[in-house]
């Protein structure tokens, strides 16, 4: 498991922030939806929550990506 999260958090020159910051802000967003969806009436994650983490998803952890595919070699 440390392994894994060794190559999760690094590429070929050390540790991306980015990605780091992104992964701790979806844990984040993760808890706090699962906070709401248990003291909301009907049991559904607001539609707020669910936005703000397919967001954090999208731009957080994509743009880590495209920036990989369209670096300069």
């Amino acid at each position: 498991m440390k392994e894994f999260i060794k190559d999760l958090l690094a590429s070929g020159d050390g540790t991306s922030s980015k990605r780091f910051s992104a992964l701790i802000t979806l844990f984040n967003v993760i808890i706090l939806a699962w906070i709401s969806t248990l003291n909301s009436a009907t049991g559904v994650v607001p539609e707020y929550i669910f936005n703000g983490l397919l967001f954090v998803i999208g731009g957080g952890l994509g743009l880590t990506v495209i920036e990989k595919i369209f670096a300069k070699k």
